[in-house]
Order: structure tokens, then sequence, then C-alpha cells
């Protein structure tokens, strides 16, 4: 006879950069394993790695974890974690004065995506030319965050999703890379500059904790912001 199989309740979690909502389920035993062994391997790779792959089992394989931008990757996993285990995680914070430990909470309900003001997926290069563009996923950042410049060309090729001149609509991602490249050589310094800007004034995940300090009674602020402090 075949063993039962266990429902599991769904629940729906909004992912920003794809405009539209997903059905999730929580963790399960797998899915905790997962974390498990990337945390014991003390490499973010190896986290970031497990996030990703548990946002797709939990989407049920709707929803690419690797795609996700890092803002939409944080955000949906504190969710599928908040709904999983606790909404509540315990946590250490120093005061910034004297050096004592507190003991403070990090609610995961608390926790928005923020929208810098005047920022635009579109990036007008001319008056008759622009780019639709699509965000960075985690690996992608760092190497925006680094000085390789030619690492740079290949993340913005790759973020590249549509050129509209005049009234041709070109798909960009249909182009060999080699030809992407040339394509964003051709770019003038200010030009590229708007790309950076586009990079710059993504949407984040940015919390901060308010607390008194139990030793010298100081109000503090604990910012948490990072792939650490929320692949928790």
């Amino acid at each position: 006879m075949a063993l039962p199989v266990i429902d599991v309740q769904t629940f729906d979690i909004n992912i920003s950069s794809l405009g539209k909502k997903f059905k999730f389920r929580p963790f399960l035993v797998k899915e905790e394993k997962l974390l498990v062994m990337a945390g014991e391997s003390d490499d973010k790779a190896d986290m970031i790695n497990a996030v990703q792959q548990i946002i797709t089992n939990c989407s049920l394989g709707k929803v690419d974890g690797s795609k996700l931008p890092i803002f939409d990757l944080q955000k949906v996993f504190l969710e599928i974690r908040g709904m999983s285990v606790s909404n509540v995680i315990p946590l250490v914070a120093k005061c910034g004065d004297c050096g004592v430990d507190n003991d403070v909470v990090f609610d995961l309900e608390k926790v928005k995506i923020t929208k810098n003001k005047g920022h635009t997926r579109s990036v007008k290069l001319t008056d008759t030319m622009a780019l639709e563009m699509d965000y960075p996923n985690v690996f992608e950042i760092n190497k925006l965050l680094g000085d390789d410049i030619e690492e740079i060309y290949k993340v913005t090729a790759n973020c590249i999703k549509t050129i509209y001149n005049d009234e041709e609509v070109i798909e960009f991602q249909e182009s060999p890379l080699e030809e992407r490249l040339q394509f964003i050589e051709q770019f003038s310094v200010k030009q590229f500059a708007l790309i950076r800007l586009f990079y710059e004034t993504m949407p984040q995940i940015l919390h901060a904790i308010e607390f008194n300090c139990k030793a010298c009674k100081k109000d503090n602020t604990l910012v948490i912001d990072g792939y650490e402090n929320f692949f928790v």
C-alpha cells in the first residue's frame, strides 16, 4: 500500500519585479536540510543557492529563484520563513555607545521593499532610443560592486531586455552576447551613467530596529541589510 501524501497549506506572495502573486507552500524538512547544509559550509554562495532553490521548490516550480533580483529574493524568502517557522527572529544587537549586547526582535512582518523615487526600468539613451531593463540577480549584483568593467558590461548585456528605436522594437536577449557587448561599447560616458543610475536606484530592503540599551540607556538603531542579515 502506498504511503499517504500530507496536504500542505499554500499562501500568496507578491513578486514585486514580476508584478503578480504566486502560490507558495511553507518549508518542508527537505528545505530545512538545504539551509542546514548551506549554513554548515559557511559559504555565502552556498546559502544564496539554497535560498534560490527553496523559493523554486516552495513556489511549486512557478518561480525561478535564480532569476529573482536580490530585493525579491530576500522578501520572498523572509515571507516563506515567517509562514514556515515564525514571524519573529531573536537577534543580539551591540550598543553603539557602551558595547553591551542587547536582545532585540526582528519582526519579519514589518520588512518592506523600499522603492526609490524616480526609479524607472526605462533608460532613455537618445530622443528616439530607449532601453527596457531587467534587474540583475544576486550573483550579478556582486559583479556590479566589483572593479572589473568587463564583468559590469556583461551584466548590463544580460539586463537589457528590449530596445525601442523609433517604431522598431528589438528583443535584446535574442542577439548573441558578443553583439550585445558591442552595442554597449557604443554608449557615451553619459549614456552609461544612466545605466549605472538604474542599478544604484533599484528597490532595496532596508530594515531598522530601534532599541534602548539595557546598560547605558542610550537609544540605538540596528540597521539590517546585506545578504547575511536577511538569510537567517
